[in-house]
């Protein structure tokens, strides 16, 4: 057999086959490389260790408040505007004062009556001094009586326009008509509750603050509602089903409620005041009356000086009725909102300016709880704004942090405060990227954070002991910070230049 027959195509490949499945044999049995190759490692170093934490803040004010008016009243004034500097003190916004202003020259006047009154029981009344004395109680009476009828009826004037805010047939739920009736009419009574009209077929009847019989329904024709002049009027074309509305009175989703309720309470408040001003000009005539009936004695002479003190009480409250109409600045500042304007009725207690010190601002952001052990005043912080973008580089100082906690989204949360530079662009609102260093070490011995071993409370670093073979033994440490990059800082156990492992393959 000669050598070319020998070697034919079929043999050829067979032996190819053969040979690659000899190989893998030998490769699935014979050692995969050399662990030495598995083994990844790294060497102590000396180096300077920076270990930081990042946050993202908000510039603050050092001065932040919301300023509003004590009492509801119709703005006459504003003093300043957006972006207006002012002083501790400034009036900055007034309400209509001639109520108030009234006020105090009626206390004013009763002091005076109240001190000119002990001066008589000092020197003693004679008879024609008693007469007027008489007048002047009888008058102060007749005033009070005249005061309270007065107010009275403006309360009740204002009551029934709040009453009459609007009224609204407002449907139940599963009502079978698909269109509703309309109310008309000016309510008379002065009871505050809900109509409920019941519909049965082709009649209606009410209850609640009145109720009445079944009344046959005519579409289209107002019909009475009760007996205090409401009237409802069912749409054409009305088919009887079993319906049911309610007219709450007053309505208070009736576009002119608001109005008419803050009149109500400004009319209660002005009677309040006006008849305790007219009672306490009767008590002052009643003093004075009875010191000039009676021989001044100390107990008569105590009287009429509480009357003094009575009258400077009024005339404190009234001084601070009308202080209460003014905005005044409580310190100095910026002005940086303003949500208010003349003729405008501005509500109790409800922001109209806000007042920020945008000369002394701060940065204020919230730590982790994990992060927060590492904060500490005096710290030195690295920031960039968004607005600003990231290569402008400003610092600050860590000033404050918060002994409390606070829930962020369910996240427990330690708010911090940091100095910021006073730069012209920095104003409050925005939002700034912090990166404060919390702890720094200068030439200390560092390795990977992932050499490290824990095991019953310590720590253990796998120094190599033969460079070829990557033997090992481990060595028992203690560690310093956690840096950044993933180093640690290493205390004790190791010297500079040890080969350590930091990863072993083990597949």
């Amino acid at each position: 057999m000669s050598f070319k027959s020998f070697f034919t195509r079929k043999r050829i490949i067979w032996t190819i086959v053969i040979l690659a499945a000899g190989g893998l044999i030998v490769w699935r049995v014979s050692p995969r490389g050399n662990p030495a190759d598995n083994t990844l490692t790294d060497t102590v170093k000396r180096q300077n260790l920076t270990r930081t934490v990042l946050a993202t803040g908000q510039v603050t004010s050092e001065t932040d408040l919301s300023l509003s008016f004590k009492i509801s009243g119709v703005v006459t004034s504003v003093n300043v505007k957006v972006g207006s500097k002012a002083t501790s003190g400034q009036i900055l916004a007034t309400l209509n004062q001639s109520d108030a202003r009234a006020q105090v020259t009626s206390a004013r006047g009763a002091l005076a009556q109240a001190q000119a009154n002990y001066q008589k029981t000092l020197d003693g009344a004679s008879s024609e001094e008693i007469d007027v004395a008489q007048t002047a109680f009888d008058n102060a009476v007749k005033n009070l009586s005249d005061v309270k009828t007065q107010q009275q009826i403006l309360v009740d004037n204002a009551h029934r326009t709040l009453l009459n805010s609007g009224f609204t047939a407002v449907p139940s739920p599963g009502n079978a008509n698909a269109s509703d009736p309309t109310i008309t009419g000016s309510y008379t009574g002065n009871v505050e509750g809900t109509y409920t009209v019941r519909t049965n077929g082709n009649t209606f009847n009410l209850t609640g603050i009145e109720d009445t019989a079944n009344t046959f329904i005519q579409p289209g024709i107002p019909q009475a509602l009760g007996t205090k002049g409401l009237y409802i009027t069912f749409p054409s074309g009305y088919l009887g089903y079993s319906d049911s509305w309610s007219v709450t009175i007053p309505n208070t989703q009736a576009s002119g409620f608001v109005t008419n309720y803050n009149s109500y309470q400004a009319a209660l408040e002005t009677q309040r005041v006006t008849v305790s001003t007219a009672e306490a000009t009767v008590a002052a005539r009643q003093a004075d009356l009875n010191l000039k009936k009676a021989a001044a004695r100390p107990a008569e002479l105590a009287a009429a000086q509480a009357a003094v003190l009575s009258a400077q009480g009024q005339v404190e409250t009234a001084q601070a009725a009308f202080e209460n109409t003014t905005l005044r600045s409580p310190s100095a500042g910026t002005i940086t909102s303003i949500d208010i304007k003349v003729g405008e009725l501005a509500s109790a207690l409800q922001s109209v300016m806000i007042l920020q010190d945008v000369d002394n601002l701060h940065l204020e952001a919230n730590i982790s709880e994990a992060n927060i052990a590492t904060m500490a005043i005096g710290q030195k912080v690295e920031i960039t704004f968004d607005a600003f973008g990231p290569d402008k580089l400003y610092t600050g100082t860590v000033t404050l942090v918060d002994p409390a906690s606070t829930v962020v989204s369910g996240v427990v949360n330690y708010k911090i405060t940091a100095s910021v530079e006073r730069v012209a662009e920095i104003r409050p609102g925005l939002t700034a990227n912090m990166r404060i260093v919390t702890g720094q070490r200068a030439g200390v011995l560092t390795v990977p954070q992932r050499s490290l071993v824990s095991r019953d409370a310590k720590s253990y670093v796998r120094v190599v002991t033969e460079s070829t073979t990557k033997k090992y033994e481990e060595r028992e440490v203690s560690v310093g910070i956690y840096a950044d990059g993933g180093l640690v800082e290493i205390l004790t156990g190791l010297e500079e230049g040890q080969e350590v492992v930091t990863f072993i393959r083990t597949q």
